[in-house]
């Protein structure tokens, strides 16, 4: 009977002795986006894309054991807010920010972007963004620059169309700059230069005079540059008023939410710029039936995008967890990581994605017309 005790003693001593199992802990995923005010819809999907890879990384265990939580902060559609809202999240110490895809917006949190150091995502790609961004470490843009893509437009117009006569109608802040300088330099490449050069303010809603001089310039295509509100008023005017020449719309024209809210007769035959067309990807059909179950609609590139942002960096915090400097280093080394939305290198810059593509609206939907890589 004491050999019994003896060995249960012993057993118990032993047991207490063991280190304690590691214990899953969850890690902050923060999100500093518009939930409210007139860039809520459009930044809906960026939520969409965000959850639906948290979910799927949950749901396979989480990383090395660990979740991942989501906690949004609302920009409330607005610049201060914007900067509000990213106090708001580096409070909670969240592991990395999934940012807002407003430019501007990106533009005044720089400053505590680079001194935080926090892993920072964002679908912001005005040229002027990406020039401000150099030497900010911690600034990864899961867009394709616009510094590609207005080109692109401007290229489409000219080689694919065969058009000579181009115009451009664009918001009046950074983003819209962005897009005419770009435009200029790739005519300027090919000998032309725009016949009209019109612009905007946000909160404009009438701007036919502008189209109007567009159209009295002999215009045969009009490169439009703005956001969701502005291309519903611009694209409906631009058929009221009777041009019938091509019209292609920055990327925030073909989102989803801006197309279910087009006056369809208005919007049918529009091109549209995107980084890509999930939908048209068989490669991604898996992917795109799940979001489209989930969602109730089709996803978009920004949606993706930012799936494809939170896939990233799960791999980053696998590999060396979740040291801030540690996180930076290991995400500004991804050279040719293919996701769903595109393709993306952060070796030399923050700007990740490479692909451009061409879309028309037919029926509501979009189709694809050409892309490049």
């Amino acid at each position: 009977m004491n050999t019994i005790k003896t060995i249960i003693s012993a057993l118990a001593l032993g047991a207490g002795m063991l280190p304690a199992l590691a214990q899953a802990e969850d890690i902050n995923l923060g999100m500093v986006i518009a939930t409210t005010g007139p860039f809520a819809g459009g930044e809906a999907s960026l939520i969409h894309g965000t959850r639906m890879a948290i979910e799927e990384i949950n749901g396979a265990g989480g990383i090395n054991g660990d979740k991942l939580v989501l906690v949004i902060e609302d920009t409330g559609s607005e610049q201060t807010g914007a900067i509000n809202a990213f106090n708001r999240i580096v409070s909670i110490e969240p592991v990395a920010i999934m940012n807002t895809t407003i430019s501007g917006f990106v533009m005044s949190q720089m400053g505590m972007i680079e001194d935080e150091g926090i892993p920072t995502f964002t679908g912001g790609a005005s040229p002027q963004l990406a020039a401000d961004a150099k030497g900010t470490e911690a600034l990864f843009r899961v867009r394709t620059s616009d510094i590609l893509v207005a080109k692109a437009a401007a290229r489409f117009a000219t080689k694919n169309l065969g058009l000579e006569k181009i115009a451009v109608l664009r918001l009046n802040n950074e983003y819209g700059n962005g897009w005419i300088r770009m435009i200029e330099e790739q005519l300027a490449e090919e000998g032309k230069t725009p016949v009209a050069v019109e612009s905007f303010e946000s909160v404009d809603r009438d701007v036919t005079a502008q189209i109007l001089r567009i159209k009295n310039a002999g215009a045969e295509a009009i490169i439009v540059a703005g956001d969701p509100p502005n291309h519903l008023v611009i694209v409906q005017q631009i058929r009221q008023l009777g041009f019938d020449g091509a019209v292609i719309v920055s990327n925030s024209g073909v989102l989803p939410s801006t197309l279910a809210a087009y006056a369809p007769e208005a919007a049918e035959g529009i091109y549209g710029t995107v980084d890509s067309l999930p939908v048209a990807d068989p490669a991604h059909a898996e992917w795109v039936e799940r979001y489209r179950s989930a969602y109730d609609m089709n996803p978009d590139f920004a949606a993706a995008e930012y799936y494809d942002g939170v896939k990233m960096l799960a791999d980053a915090i696998a590999k060396v967890g979740t040291d801030r400097a540690a996180l930076v280093a290991e995400l500004r080394g991804i050279d040719g990581y293919k996701g769903v939305g595109t393709t993306y290198s952060y070796a030399n810059g923050g700007d990740g994605g490479t692909s451009v593509a061409i879309v028309q609206v037919e029926n509501g939907g979009l189709k694809l017309v050409t892309s490049v890589d």
